[in-house]
Order: structure tokens, then C-alpha cells, then sequence
């Protein structure tokens, strides 16, 4: 799974991920700041809109705004 995210630098990218990671130990997590859309992925969650309800719930929950990426809308 993808999110969008308004992260902007390093800090902003250690809270997301140290609140996603706390959340979902058991999952993988990355941010990449390169992308224009400050992408968050979960490595081997399926899509389930539940799911991503939660974890942008998370992302809000540090501060910052996030929305999931469905497949169709990706342009990675």
C-alpha cells in the first residue's frame, strides 16, 4: 500500500515512520522524500480500505496529512 504525505524533510519522515512502525510492528515500512508526493509504503499489506484507514488515521495522528494511494492512482 501508498500514501501521499506533506512530509518535508528528515524529522518529518523519522515521526511518520516511528508512528506507523509502533502501530504495524510487523510490517515494513519506507518514506521516500524524493517523490513530489512524499510517498509512505507498506511493504506486503493488500489493499484494504480499512487498512489504509488506519494507517492514515496514524499519519494524521503526528501531524500530518496522508491519503492512500489506490493502484490506479499511482504514478510511481
Amino acid at each position: 500500500m501508498q500514501f501521499k504525505t506533506n512530509a518535508k524533510c528528515a524529522g518529518c519522515s523519522a515521526s511518520i515512520l516511528k508512528a506507523v512502525r509502533d502501530r504495524f510492528p510487523d510490517l515494513e515500512w519506507s518514506l521516500d522524500l524524493s517523490t513530489a508526493d512524499k510517498v509512505l509504503e507498506c511493504h506486503g499489506m493488500p489493499d484494504d480500505s480499512e487498512m489504509a484507514a488506519r494507517v492514515v488515521k496514524t499519519i494524521e495522528e503526528t501531524g500530518f496529512k496522508g491519503s492512500w494511494i489506490t493502484r490506479g492512482e499511482s504514478n510511481l
